[in-house]
């Protein structure tokens, strides 16, 4: 190790993305430490951001779990520099970050079964699942798709979402394809928080209803431009995370429900989802609402074709 890296502690990377593996292979890679958290860091680099999660999380877009638990531990800061010097990446000036022990995380390809909606099997695994769904939001008030407090701002927010979920639902259904890019810009941004509940929303809709082969895929179009038109308007980690959304790119935990769903696989699926609505104060359960609604128009498109 050279004279300027030899006084640092090391960290050490346990599974990155492709994305996060590539950073090694710019020399002159140079970025910013933007947001600490106990268990996440975020990183911008060219007006894009990466983060270091801690191991107890699962792996996601753009991101290297650490072998650490608990970054609060850690003497990092916003505004700590964020470069690479000799296959290492510098943190600040006490941190180097190892990829030594680094593997690769592959998200996987999920492809929709089209047959299975033709089945009465698979009409009835999507409606029990619905009504899991259901049940574990009947629970819970952190969203603002089911805000029952007395904040002015809050209640306002949540009218806006709630109608335009329920317009959303009306366009998918009736096919109403020219209108669908209206109500996804609004949507986009319309809450609060690092990740407004607008934007969990759709993450969680698009994770199972743009699936390749699903029905709804043909609808991508209309997601894709209402997102790249409205991203300025949320903030920089949800802008991203949208546009990862659109390239099927989501974190592992998602990955994991949505081919349990496509695979009928019922064996862990009340607990994947209840990793989904546990994911921050309020992010999970926007998601859930966003995945609740991709079962049910999937029921819904099904429904013609079962006698």
């Amino acid at each position: 190790m050279s004279i300027s890296t030899s006084h640092r502690q090391i960290l050490y990377g346990l599974t990155a993305d492709s994305h996060f593996l590539n950073l090694l292979n710019q020399p002159k890679m140079t970025g910013k430490v933007e947001q600490v958290f106990n268990k996440a860091i975020n990183v911008s680099i060219d007006n894009n951001l990466f983060t270091l999660l801690s191991c107890q999380l699962d792996n996601a877009p753009n991101s290297c779990r650490l072998i650490n638990k608990d970054f609060a531990l850690l003497q990092i800061k916003s505004g700590d520099d964020f470069y690479l010097l000799d296959k290492e990446i510098l943190i600040g000036e006490r941190y180097s970050l190892s990829f030594s022990l680094c593997k690769k995380w592959q998200q996987p390809r999920i492809v929709f079964c089209p047959d299975k909606i033709k089945q009465k099997s698979y009409q009835s695994f999507l409606l029990a699942q619905l009504n899991t769904v259901d049940f574990i939001l009947s629970n819970n008030n952190s969203s603002l798709f089911n805000y029952q407090g007395e904040n002015i701002f809050y209640l306002s927010s949540s009218v806006k979402l709630t109608q335009l979920r329920i317009r959303l639902i009306r366009l998918l259904k009736t096919k109403q394809h020219k209108n669908l890019v209206s109500t996804i810009n609004q949507l986009v941004g319309l809450g609060i928080g690092l990740t407004p509940s607008g934007d969990d929303y759709l993450v969680g809709l698009m994770a199972f209803l743009l699936l390749e082969n699903h029905p709804a895929h043909s609808f991508y179009p209309e997601f894709d431009q209402g997102i790249v038109q409205s991203k300025d308007r949320t903030t920089p980690i949800s802008a991203i995370t949208l546009e990862k959304a659109l390239k099927h790119e989501y974190r592992e935990n998602i990955h994991q429900l949505i081919q349990s769903l496509v695979d009928v696989d019922e064996t862990e699926i009340y607990s994947q989802f209840l990793e989904i609505f546990n994911i921050g104060s309020s992010s999970g359960s926007d998601m859930l609402f966003g995945i609740r609604d991709a079962l049910y128009l999937t029921h819904y498109f099904g429904e013609k074709y079962v006698d």
